[in-house]
């Protein structure tokens, strides 16, 4: 085996991918210069805003009324406990519960079965 020519080789190798990793970063460059000046968007520094007081929060609106197959019991007690929740985390936000859906599962409990078995360790 002749020496020169395999370290011919690795050294071509490694000038070959270096100078396609250069091209590449090169490619992606001009891209993000491309693309990025199409966007428009354009930095700017945020004007100082001055400190104002918020709003008062908005009269209490009518509760909507409940047309699902959900019974109005239910419907009351989850707005009650979102309102415990949002009312420890909100600090004086107003929330309204628009509607109320039943969270459908996945599979059925035969799939649920089923996948249970074929993926249960030996």
């Amino acid at each position: 085996m002749d020496w020169t020519t395999a370290f011919g080789t690795i050294l071509t190798g490694l000038v070959v991918v270096f100078v396609a990793l250069l091209l590449l970063i090169l490619l992606l460059t001009i891209f993000r210069n491309v693309l990025g000046g199409m966007s428009g968007k354009k930095e700017e520094k945020p004007a100082a805003k001055p400190i104002s007081r918020p709003a008062p929060p908005a009269p209490a609106k009518p509760a909507p009324v409940v047309t699902s197959d959900i019974d109005g019991e239910v419907a009351a007690a989850i707005t009650a406990a979102l309102a415990v929740i949002l009312a420890e985390e909100g600090a004086g936000k107003a929330y309204a519960v628009r509607s109320i859906k039943r969270v459908r599962t996945g599979r059925s409990a035969w799939g649920a079965a089923g996948l249970a078995e074929n993926v249960r360790p030996f």
